[in-house]
């Protein structure tokens, strides 16, 4: 077996001190095969890689060189196995693995040996680590009935009980092996803290928000994590002993899974600040976010070279394509086809056509296909990023977002096609575009003043927009039947909240109150809103009145049911459930009743659209074909 390697080399930066890197990527397959592949790890001296490969649904942990070549297998193949872990000296791999279930840790040698299973508690373990000195692996489990932390022997044995208490996790050890930083789940946040193993003493470092992927500095001062404490995820840096928390990030959209570079300089992460999930870079000071991948599909499982001059991921090269599913039964039909992928369906007024995003064209551009399959139309034909299509209440516009200018704007262009109008050119970028019902207005979210986000409208024909919200942390308006009110998200000392607003302006009303809630979607009548709220670590559907009152949650499948939409006649309410392992669309009454998945396919569904006749679901679906991608930052890092 060959593993399929992408080496790309970065095309030389117009100007220093840029925001994004806009110039192309230049790719080189070393391997043609194709294949699925995650995990990616280097071996201590940076010679060789460690990764999952899946080989017909059964996973098993490989070796290869660095540079792709040298192929190896490891460990015996499983259905479930994840995360391999060199140990300090390179000589053997720690990994997760069903194959004797329930997931346990394993260790393998890296050159030959047999496997051999290190617990065998009747629960899920998780997120094993070397200690620096390779004597014990450190792991969260739940044997008995709540999170603790363990660590074991990879030479076997039983494991050791290291701190109990509930909802320990996401441990890892500080770099001379003295401490180990963990996430605490408690009181409806996570927070991080730290456990002295000389006394075995704990601290708290953090207090606000949603606290994961932590990650110590290589000199052990600091620790790397993700936050949501305003609301939007974003990257931030916490000193371990004295000092305050500072943000590193301040994007508009999620970023996440940040990672230390070898020397403690910089810190590459996972953001969707381009409109797509990509590998970001900034100064670990702070300053201005370099992007380093601009592509159509999604970087995973990040991670850096050891000598600092590059980042390797996962790359998901699965083709996304609009589907449409009868609510009468029967399989989904597939209305877009070809070798680029096809996205962000939404359905005409008159159920004739659903525009999408595709980079069929070179570039993500805005398209429109018929209801009933057929050859697509390019609507967007320049060299920028046109995505998230949204048609005028009468069909005759399409607003989308565009990169054009420089940064993301809203634009308008003739549903038959035409020269695209700007309507907004504000310093930072806008999002979520949404017309009002009577076609005069469109409501967006941008950045604006430090990168604060909040709610705004302008009218469709142009003029200065008008600044609704004045919060820093608010986004995805959605407008009323009537056009009356804007529901929103914001965000605010680590929770996620749904408030209304006048769509004129004036005060703002709170709906919600538990840890997070968002994705909200009214009701034809108006009078209640569907959302995802987080509930026991997972996301369900639930309904509340436009006033705050009667809360109702709908699902309780303790998977992820997020993407809730109202039919036209609002006795319905479909989303997008993970109950059979991977996102389907779902559908139920909207008392929560009569529950049933629509699909069933080994990708991942988005969100689903109605046809305005309400008997159809539009969503796009996506099945993953991962492959191992290295990108060299040096020049980046050196121009900056």
């Amino acid at each position: 077996m060959k593993i399929i390697l992408l080496l790309v080399t970065l095309a030389a930066l117009a100007g220093t001190g840029c925001r994004e890197n806009s110039a192309r990527a230049a790719r080189t397959v070393l391997t043609p095969e194709e294949g699925t592949y995650r995990f990616a790890r280097y071996s201590p001296d940076g010679s060789r890689l460690a990764f999952v490969a899946d080989q017909g649904g059964k996973f098993a942990v490989w070796t290869a060189g660095a540079d792709g070549s040298r192929t190896r297998l490891v460990s015996p193949a499983s259905s479930w196995l994840m995360d391999p872990r060199w140990s300090p000296d390179g000589k053997s791999i720690a990994y997760l693995s069903d194959a004797a279930a329930p997931p346990d840790v394993w260790v393998v040698p890296a050159d030959s040996g047999q496997a051999r299973r290190l617990t065998s508690a009747p629960s899920l373990e998780f997120n094993e680590r070397w200690s620096p000195d390779g004597s014990r692996i450190l792991y969260s489990g739940n044997q008995s009935g709540t999170y603790d932390l363990y660590t074991v022997s990879p030479e076997g044995g039983s494991s050791d009980l290291l701190l109990a208490g509930g909802g320990n996790k996401f441990a890892n050890w500080s770099p001379d092996g003295k401490r180990i930083g963990y996430s605490r789940v408690e009181g409806g946040k996570t927070t991080i803290w730290v456990l002295t193993l000389d006394g075995k003493t704990t601290k708290q470092i953090t207090t606000e928000g949603h606290e994961t992927f932590l990650e110590w500095s290589p000199d052990g001062r600091e620790i790397l994590y993700t936050s949501d404490r305003t609301g939007l995820s974003d990257v931030w840096v916490v000193p371990v002993d004295t000092g305050e928390p500072r943000q590193l990030t301040r994007d508009i959209r999620g970023d996440w899974a940040a990672t230390w570079s070898p020397d403690g300089r910089w810190v590459a992460y996972l953001s969707e600040a381009g409109g797509q999930q990509d590998v970001w870079i900034i100064a670990a000071q702070g300053g201005q976010p370099i992007r380093v991948t601009n592509d159509p599909g999604e970087e995973d499982d990040l991670i850096w070279s050891p000598d600092g001059k590059g980042v390797t991921f996962s790359y998901t090269e699965g083709v996304s394509q609009i589907w449409v599913q009868p609510l009468a039964g029967g399989a989904p039909r597939q209305l877009t086809t070809g070798l680029k992928g096809s996205l962000d369906p939404q359905v005409s007024p008159d159920g004739q056509w659903v525009a999408f995003s595709s980079y069929r064209a070179g570039n993500n551009d805005v398209w429109v296909v018929g209801i009933g399959g057929g050859e697509p139309r390019q609507l967007t034909t320049r060299d920028a990023n046109d995505f998230t299509p949204r048609w005028s209440p009468d069909g005759s516009r399409i607003a989308f977002i565009s990169s054009q200018s420089g940064n993301d704007d809203i634009w308008v262009v003739p549903a038959s096609g035409g020269e695209p109008t700007q309507l907004t050119s504000f310093t930072g970028n806008e999002g979520n575009p949404q017309w009002s019902p009577d076609g005069r207005a469109i409501a967006f979210d941008a950045s604006f003043e430090s990168s604060t986000n909040d709610i705004w409208t302008v009218a469709a024909g142009g003029g200065t927009p008008t600044r609704l919200t004045r919060l820093g942390n608010a986004s995805t308006p959605r407008w009323s039947s009537d056009g009356r009110t804007i529901a929103f998200f914001m965000g605010k000392a680590g929770q996620g909240q749904i408030a209304t607003i006048p769509a004129t302006g004036g005060q703002l009303t709170q709906l919600t109150k538990s840890l997070y809630n968002g994705l909200q979607e009214w009701s034809p009548d108006g009078r209640r809103l569907a959302f995802a709220t987080f509930n026991a670590n997972q996301f369900e559907i639930a309904t509340i009145g436009a006033d705050g009152s009667n809360l109702h949650t709908l699902t309780s499948n303790d998977v992820w049911d997020i993407f809730p939409l109202w039919s036209p006649d609002g006795s319905m309410i479909a989303f997008a459930t993970q109950v059979k392992g991977h996102f389907d669309i779902a559908l139920m009454d909207s008392s929560g009743a009569n529950l049933r998945v629509l699909t069933n396919t080994p990708g991942d569904e988005g969100a689903p659209q109605w046809t305005p006749d309400g008997k159809s679901l539009v969503f796009s679906s996506v099945n993953d074909n991962r492959k191992l991608v290295t990108v060299g930052v040096e020049r980046l890092l050196t121009e900056h």
